[in-house]
């Protein structure tokens, strides 16, 4: 007669549980174990068997035993009045009449493991124990949870993404009309140029950057007393965007044509999945900056002094360096990389990582560090991911899931400026303090709930169940005294654990609070820069799988191709700023928010001001806009509003701008090719 597997080990058990997740949760746990022990415990060889189609289901040693549960498996809730089966190895007699009785339980509990638990089970559900497990839908495979669905869902579409069918579609003239103050959409004709015309669409919500581009005007040609618009260099950039802009805030179509534009920068197309749109973005932005920051020092009508206005470009350089030694640089992106561990999953503590990393805290030297110099009025974040997939953990049989990237709706960079380095220093340092003394902490609350890798206080609980509903007098008046004498002491033991857990938890707590508002000091909250644009990927390729968030008058919008929408969160009690600082998308392809623009904080009517666009574009988006009206069927006609008020100027041009109606309906612009009137 063959006899019965000795109980799996924890390691085993651990071991097995890999194994199950493997097979989707479907592979019996016996069998589990009987493979494991066939390979010597090795769980490579083991996991290859499997997957070869050997479960050991065909074992002929364990063949005609039945797959039952674990024999040192712990009972599921309160079980009958009786002892419990005896396990195999060292037998726990807890009804001996004994005046160690209550030592040895206690001892035997923290180190048998083989020792029943009476009470309520500990050990995580199984999903099969559940008509539906909840963490699956009720239409999906067998076993997949939502986060393997998502992954699935988002292979599967990028495996059926065709390019070619990825073509610009012109919408008809009646489905363009804006709706009131809705964002206007940007869109190129080329898919592989969507995330330029994001960063053109988002610099539009910038207050700093919409109102210097409205301002400025390029100086007239040499010899000349009269000013033409430029038709090459940097000018020629700006004034695309400077025209472009002024049909965003006056157009009454829902989406403008950005082709111009994208032209005039020679926009390097997105290659494909395989290249982070962060990366190709950093690059159009950085040629912009270029541009932008040299007309309008070197080519403005209003700046005769050319004077140097940091608009983008942040200066930055070394701490600690000599004078001598002392050299500084521009950069108009800073570049953070995206951490893997909770701590540095945001944005300001990437950023601490970059300027003042831990090892340079520890009561030495400060070694020499990069450090703000003259911060600029914008500033743009591309967030660098790491491309590798979440890891497996084998204890818990399950991928180490992503989390969402978090960053703030206000940051402050003083902590990051030479002039307050050192007090942010001296703070991160008490800062790390705390941070080491909460580790600290959490050591002494471990050693006191767990001992050889047990659970102290469910094991003292175990004791006490078993003296308040297992254990019998019999009738006997001093085992009756010793039960209850045996209780009260446990019950003492239990009580002074969970009391010293307490007071470990709150310390704890008020540590991290107080680490957390460490750098929250008046000194260190003098440049505030608020959020103004998110660009999101959602993992895939192609125009509608990058979109972005911005903020217009206290609302946030999104923006997939030409389609605008209000960002609206599922919560009556939440705001949309929720929406917009936690979504999750991409998350599992190892995408999601992937460049960020803040700026100045401004007071809300300094963010909300009039922009005064130069008349003469003005007056031609105003000529465009009845024309498009012209060309939209009687009753469209009827329900549009426009607010804008009639063209200014006597001279109305023959033809629209080209960021209006298409060309195959009127012929290219010649707005050009006439004079501004720069005195209005």
């Amino acid at each position: 007669m063959t006899s019965r597997p000795m109980p799996a080990t924890p390691q085993e058990q651990a071991d097995i549980e890999t194994l199950s997740a493997m097979m989707g949760g479907n592979l019996d746990e016996h069998h589990a174990l009987l493979l494991l022990r066939k390979h010597n415990n090795n769980l490579e060889k083991a996991a290859s068997a499997l997957l070869e189609g050997d479960t050991g289901a065909d074992d002929p040693m364990y063949a005609d035993l039945p797959g039952l549960e674990p024999i040192n498996a712990p009972v599921i809730g309160p079980g009958p009045r009786t002892p419990p089966r005896e396990p195999e190895g060292g037998v726990i007699d807890l009804t001996k009449d004994d005046d160690d009785e209550l030592a040895r339980a206690l001892r035997a509990s923290l180190f048998d493991q083989g020792t029943t638990h009476f009470g309520p089970s500990d050990r995580a559900p199984n999903p099969s124990w559940a008509m539906v497990p909840s963490n699956v839908e009720a239409n999906a495979p067998s076993g997949m949870s939502q986060d393997d669905q998502a992954m699935s869902q988002a292979i599967e579409a990028s495996l059926s993404y065709n390019i070619p069918e990825d073509i610009y579609h012109e919408l008809p003239l009646e489905e363009r009309v804006r709706e009131g103050d809705t964002p206007v959409a940007l869109r190129p004709t080329l898919p592989g140029e969507a995330y330029a015309a994001l960063i053109l669409h988002s610099l539009y919500f910038v207050p700093q950057f919409k109102h210097t581009i409205a301002q400025w005007l390029p100086l007239p040609e040499p010899g000349t007393y009269e000013m033409e618009p430029p038709r090459s260099g940097p000018a020629h950039q700006a004034w695309t965007i400077l025209e472009m802009y002024t049909n965003m805030d006056l157009a009454r179509m829902s989406e403008l044509n950005v082709d111009a534009s994208l032209r005039a920068f020679s926009t390097e197309p997105w290659g494909g999945p395989a290249e982070r749109p962060g990366d190709v973005s950093a690059r159009f932005y950085g040629r912009l900056v270029y541009a932008i920051e040299n007309v309008l020092k070197y080519n403005n009508i209003n700046n005769p002094e050319r004077k140097h206005r940091r608009l983008m470009e942040l200066q930055y350089g070394e701490h600690g360096a000599e004078p001598d030694d002392l050299s500084t640089h521009n950069l108009s992106v800073v570049r953070v990389n995206v951490g893997s561990s909770p701590d540095s999953n945001d944005l300001l503590s990437a950023l601490a990582a970059e300027f003042a990393p831990p090892d340079t805290l520890k009561n030495k030297a400060p070694m020499r560090r990069h450090v703000i110099f003259e911060p600029s009025e914008v500033i743009a974040f591309e967030l660098v991911r790491d491309s590798a997939p979440p890891s497996y953990d084998a204890a818990i049989g399950r991928k180490n899931e992503r989390s969402t990237f978090r960053y703030p709706k206000s940051l402050y960079l003083d902590q990051f400026m030479r002039d307050s380095y050192e007090l942010a220093n001296q703070k991160r340092m008490t800062q790390r303090g705390l941070l080491d003394g909460i580790k600290d902490l959490e050591a002494r609350k471990q050693k006191l709930l767990h001992f050889n890798d047990k659970d102290t206080l469910a094991d003292l609980q175990s004791c006490l169940y078993y003296y308040e509903n297992v254990a019998d007098s019999n009738g006997d008046p001093k085992r009756a005294e010793e039960i209850k004498a045996n209780k009260e002491k446990i019950s003492q033991v239990i009580e002074k654990l969970q009391e010293d857990v307490k007071s470990i938890d709150i310390a704890i707590e008020q540590a991290r609070g107080e680490a957390q508002t460490m750098l929250d000091c008046p000194e260190l909250q003098q440049h505030r820069y608020d959020l103004r644009a998110v660009l999101i990927h959602d993992g895939l390729y192609g125009r509608s799988h990058l979109y972005s968030y911005v903020k217009q008058k206290g609302k946030w919008w999104k923006t997939v191709d030409y389609v605008v929408t209000e960002v609206r969160h599922p919560s009556p009690v939440s705001v949309s700023e929720e929406t917009v600082l936690t979504d999750p998308t991409g998350l599992h392809l190892g995408a999601g928010p992937y460049f960020l623009i803040y700026s100045r904080a401004l007071s809300p009517e300094e963010e909300d001001a009039h922009v005064d666009w130069p008349v003469d574009i003005k007056n031609n988006v105003k000529y465009n806009n009845k024309t498009f009206f012209s060309h939209l069927p009687p009753d469209v006609v009827a329900r549009v509003v426009d607010p804008n008020s009639p063209p200014s100027s006597p001279i109305i041009p023959s033809t629209p701008s080209e960021y209006t109606i298409s060309s195959n309906t009127v012929e290219p612009p010649e707005s050009r090719d006439e004079l501004m009137d720069t005195t209005d």
